[in-house]
């Protein structure tokens, strides 16, 4: 008789699949930024990707 384990290791299609180009990231934010993002009607990432893209796209004139 084989000991032959079938449980564990490596198996293809296993684990968490890879992003299509999104990135997590996580900050602490002061009480002046949270009072803004608590009044934000809509999701909280959405504003704050809204507001990153409008400074970038005001910086680079």
């Amino acid at each position: 008789m084989e000991n032959e384990k079938n449980w564990g290791g490596k198996r293809a299609g296993a684990g968490r699949k890879k992003g299509s180009g999104v990135k997590f990231y996580s900050f602490k934010a002061p009480q002046e930024v949270v009072d803004v993002l608590e009044s934000v009607e809509g999701t909280k990432a959405d504003f704050i990707i809204r507001s990153i893209l409008a400074y970038a796209e005001k910086q680079n004139r």
